[in-house]
């Protein structure tokens, strides 16, 4: 459905302001104003430097070209979905901006996403998809694939997850690339969280060009199942294998921005895991017990192993999993917890004494 623009002239009356007095004030010629004033579409004609002068001056301006752009790219995205018979649940995406102050230009980001997934548009997909690895990002593309906890931003997320599930193999086939290796993981991520389903790649058959997406289908499978074993034999082959241990170090620190992402999955030598330390805090809080395991037996030794901090926010951290171990529901989750504060705690004794020595 269209967005009815507005004219200059119409935004203007409210202020009093004739067309005069917005090229007097704006400091542009009467010609230029005079060209746009009544033009409904002056929008696709004015130049940058002629706006901002206008927003300057006129109240209401900046607010609507704002507005406009936004509306005018989610509707035109919410019509090439429908063209695909996959049809976006405007109310939904109105209370996610509005009541979860989820920016707007992430949820159109993601549907413009899932538009080139359902043209089957592996270039201009694989392109998007690699700028969905970040934790805000990848939240956005959850209400698109339905995997978050509500507020599905499409009515039906079937066609879409089965088109992406034939992406997958296409994108198999673009492993030089690095958006390509990302775009993989990251659509594999939403299926396994859509499905349960496991990774098409065995652990022990992961190569440099798969192992991201190992880990982020297998991820997504420990967040839709709850499967503690799955949690467990994750945490083993990561153990057993230098490349999945070398991607697990690389993958919080890189979804959080604490490090910018690289081809070679290599971080800099020094690293302040702050807002590492802030998402996983978040995640001990709110995630399932299967997921804790993980956080526990693979994640939270992976990260301090690179930043004894932990971001500073060690007792953060133990006082989080405290708190959680009490209202675990899975054995195994309770094992874990128990293990992973004893290590920290052990660990922070350790580091305490050093500390002492080397300063008397």
């Amino acid at each position: 459905m269209a967005v009815a623009p507005k004219s200059l002239a119409r935004i203007a009356e409210s202020s009093g302001f004739g067309m005069a007095d917005v090229a007097f004030l704006a400091g542009l010629d009467e010609s230029t104003v005079c060209r746009l004033w009544d033009n409904p579409d002056w929008l696709d004609r004015v130049k940058g430097s002629s706006l901002q002068a206008i927003v300057a001056v006129v109240p209401g301006v900046g607010e609507y070209v704002l507005g406009y752009s936004l509306a005018d790219r989610r509707n035109r995205l919410a019509d090439r979905l429908s063209a695909q018979d996959v049809e976006v649940d405007t109310r939904a995406f109105r209370r996610l901006v509005q009541e979860r102050r989820v920016p707007e230009q992430y949820l159109s980001n993601a549907l413009d996403t899932a538009a080139c997934v359902m043209d089957g548009d592996i270039r201009q997909a694989a392109a998007h998809l690699a700028r969905f690895w970040g934790r805000e990002q990848d939240y956005a593309l959850g209400f698109v694939f339905g995997t978050n906890d509500s507020d599905a931003l499409l009515v039906d997320a079937g066609p879409l997850v089965a088109a992406a599930s034939t992406m997958v193999d296409q994108l198999s086939g673009r492993s030089n690339s690095f958006h390509a290796i990302v775009a993989q993981a990251n659509l594999m991520h939403h299926i396994s969280r859509s499905t349960g389903e496991p990774a098409s790649v065995e652990a022990g058959e992961v190569s440099r060009n798969t192992a991201l997406a190992f880990r982020s289908s297998v991820i997504g499978q420990i967040m839709a199942t709850n499967d503690a074993d799955l949690a467990a034999g994750y945490s083993r082959s990561v153990k057993s294998s230098p490349l999945l241990a070398m991607v697990e170090d690389w993958a919080f620190p890189t979804y959080t921005h604490d490090a910018k992402p690289t081809p070679d999955f290599s971080l800099p030598r020094s690293l302040l895991l702050r807002h590492t330390a802030d998402e996983v805090i978040r995640e001990v809080e709110g995630y399932n017990d299967a997921y804790l395991i993980y956080l526990a037996k693979t994640s939270i030794p992976t990260i301090v192993g690179r930043d004894e901090t932990f971001g500073l926010r060690r007792d953060d951290l133990r006082a989080s999993l405290r708190a959680r171990r009490e209202r675990v529901s899975l054995p195994e989750a309770a094992t874990a917890c128990d293990a992973i504060l004893t290590e920290l705690e052990g660990t922070a004794s350790v580091r305490g004494g050093s500390s002492f020595d080397q300063q008397w």
